[in-house]
């Protein structure tokens, strides 16, 4: 008994800590040791390579498959069913994942009356920029309202989501925010690529010509180059006493590798990998799939921590309308249970599976009633080119005579 008589105490106080430090390590912090503010989340959204990562990104969860686990109350797993549906989290999830690239992404809830129940009918954002975690609040965690000075501790009625490293962050970790010098340098190629592009791209002309003295070469020199310099691109001149003009080409060399290694770095930061969103030239097949479980490992994170933030919504639509009742769980389908195949196996070798769940984690069609069902009639011949393993012994696949 003395061995556990401590095991539920807690050691470390985070409000203590937070004082002693003064502060958590925060977003605030990195933008001051790079010297930005907030708007370089805004200035890095808008460049096309870091928002279409993003976007991928997002999308890839967003078409993940939500459903909901039943409890034994048969009343409150429909009305989640009806009124926390497919629409309803799509709203939801797209304000709460733009903690992707920013760290956190809060709204507020807004209710309606609806058939006797309370249901979330919209979800209004709130930007980041305005919300403060003011060092004397009592919970660190809870965000407040920096021009209102209001902490968003209503109950029910503010949801905040964070991009979560485990690292006690209350600003969430940006996916961003690793791809922020890669963005920068090739930002500022583009700025230097520019400027030598003005400099250098009209070729310089050169005029050789003879002259008997030095002070007759300065003087002939100099009109050559103000009659030169008058001349603009696709424009022809004459020249006299000249016996040559040489056209010097410049160019530019290696801005394209450039800009290919920051956007390689820039795709580490945000997906994990490059070849499943960068164009690859010498990618193979082993590496196309060993970046594509990368990159879906990546995703099935953001589903999960995205599934702790939606199921808070289940447990208060609960709270409001069932309290006391038990809660269903809200599940985001990743596509990491069993494939179909493996499914299908154990139900010709007679292995019990749930019927409910092949509706609704294989998403079969299911019939609205007995005159929607289609069964596959008795007696019917299997597939002749089947590729399971059962019918090796067809003739196909005879080894001898």
């Amino acid at each position: 008994m003395a061995r556990t008589a401590n095991i539920k105490s807690r050691v470390i106080d985070i409000n203590v800590f937070r004082s002693i430090v003064s502060h958590l390590e925060d977003t605030d912090a990195w933008l001051s040791s790079v010297g930005e503010s907030q708007s370089v989340f805004t200035a890095m959204m808008d460049d096309p390579k870091v928002e279409s990562l993003v976007n991928n990104r997002k999308d890839r969860v967003l078409q993940m498959q939500g459903s909901f686990t039943d409890t034994k109350n048969k009343m409150v797993s429909e009305a989640c069913a009806k009124h926390l549906g497919f629409n309803t989290f799509q709203k939801l999830n797209r304000v709460l994942l733009n903690a992707i690239p920013f760290g956190i992404a809060l709204c507020e809830v807004n209710w309606e009356l609806k058939d006797g129940l309370y249901v979330p009918e919209s979800f209004t954002p709130i930007p980041r920029t305005a919300i403060s975690f003011p060092n004397y609040a009592s919970d660190p965690f809870t965000p407040w309202l920096s021009a209102t000075s209001k902490p968003l501790s209503d109950p029910f009625k503010f949801m905040v989501h964070r991009n979560d490293a485990g690292d006690g962050n209350v600003w969430g970790r940006p996916a961003i925010r690793s791809s922020y010098w890669a963005w920068k340098f090739k930002r500022l190629g583009f700025k230097f690529w520019i400027m030598a592009a003005e400099r250098i791209g009209v070729p310089s002309i050169l005029a050789i010509f003879e002259a008997r003295t030095d002070t007759d070469a300065d003087a002939r020199a100099k009109t050559l180059n103000n009659l030169m310099a008058e001349i603009g691109s696709g424009s022809t001149g004459a020249l006299g006493n000249v016996k040559d003009i040489k056209v010097v080409e410049s160019a530019i060399a290696d801005f394209e590798k450039i800009v290919d290694t920051c956007n390689a770095e820039i795709a580490y930061g945000i997906t994990g990998q490059t070849l499943t969103t960068n164009q690859a030239e010498y990618g193979t097949k082993a590496q196309g799939e060993l970046h594509s479980k990368t990159y879906d490992s990546t995703t099935f994170g953001d589903a999960y921590l995205l599934q702790e933030t939606d199921q808070r919504l289940v447990d208060w639509f609960c709270e409001i309308n069932f309290p006391g009742e038990e809660v269903p769980t809200y599940d985001i389908d990743s596509t990491d249970y069993a494939p179909w195949e493996i499914v299908r196996d154990a139900i010709d070798r007679g292995v019990p599976v749930s019927l409910s769940s092949l509706y609704e984690k294989n998403h079969l069609p299911k019939p609205k009633n007995e005159a929607d069902t289609f069964l596959k009639p008795a007696g019917s011949p299997a597939p002749m080119f089947s590729d399971r393993g059962s019918n090796r012994d067809s003739f196909f696949f005879r080894t001898r005579r």
